[in-house]
């Protein structure tokens, strides 16, 4: 699908840029640093060529967790430095005594029925990713590598699907930048138009396996789709705690202000 932020990769799910979004004050993200994507484990080498010699791939910044990695291991890109960087926090995230479970033997009915029994999916599931210290370290370090980066040279950061851990990364980037929460979620919320064909498939096949509406809907947001409520409920907690996400970025990430100019001065025009 080639949408105003695609990039133009074939093997490679969720693929886009922030290059193009225009800022409170004006200003503008510069076009083919700045992309986001779903894990690249099965790229093509034509899209792994395009990303060295057109888009000259200087980081990537992986936000899965260990168990995400088994099998799944992203390819090397000559030139590119990788980063692991996980979000989640499996003991804060997950009731106390709920089993350790291998979810590479798991269908996706079965790993959804998990994931939502758990009680880790819930419309403050971002908020936990935010407020907790191994979010924080991620994100921290997120963005510091965006500041020490050459700015002509693109950063390329994904999770598995690329929606909910990429998606907080780059509305914290943008926020950085000074674009306006209805451009984040605007830009949030393209993850269900990129992926319109495999929401669909899901829900078709968990309507084989027998799961309701109800269980559907939740399930759809393990895999494929993203609920705006998730990230206005995020950003209205960092609000809250830090009175603005910019205030979450320097007293809860410790990025001081200059850091923070820095970014807009390397990735601004």
């Amino acid at each position: 699908m080639q949408l105003k932020q695609s990039i133009p990769v074939n093997s490679i799910k969720n693929a886009r840029e922030l290059g193009g979004y225009i800022t409170s004050d004006g200003k503008t993200v510069k076009n083919g640093v700045l992309l986001r994507s779903a894990s690249l484990n099965g790229a093509s080498g034509e899209d792994i060529r395009l990303l060295r010699d057109k888009y000259r791939l200087q980081h990537i910044i992986d936000f899965r967790m260990e168990m995400e990695l088994k099998n799944s291991a992203d390819p090397m890109i000559d030139g590119a430095q990788y980063h692991h960087l996980n979000v989640i926090d499996m003991a804060q995230m997950i009731p106390d005594g709920a089993p350790e479970v291998d979810i590479s033997a798991l269908d996706p009915a079965q790993i959804a029925e998990i994931t939502i029994e758990s009680g880790m999916l819930n419309e403050n599931m971002y908020i936990g990713f935010l407020n907790c210290d191994t979010g924080k370290k991620a994100f921290s370090e997120f963005l510091r590598i965006l500041l020490y980066s050459d700015p002509d040279r693109a950063v390329l950061w994904h999770c598995t699907s690329g929606k909910d851990r990429t998606g907080l990364a780059a509305m914290l980037l943008l926020s950085a930048l000074g674009a306006d929460e209805e451009l984040i979620v605007r830009d949030f919320l393209l993850t269900n138009v990129y992926y319109a064909d495999r929401i669909e498939g899901t829900k078709q096949f968990l309507k084989t396996k027998g799961c309701d509406d109800a269980f559907t809907e939740q399930a759809l947001l393990v895999f494929d789709a993203v609920d705006e409520r998730f990230m206005r409920n995020a950003i209205g907690f960092l609000k809250k705690e830090y009175g603005s996400v910019v205030g979450y970025i320097r007293g809860g990430l410790k990025l001081s202000q200059d850091e923070i100019d820095s970014l807009k001065e390397k990735y601004l025009i």
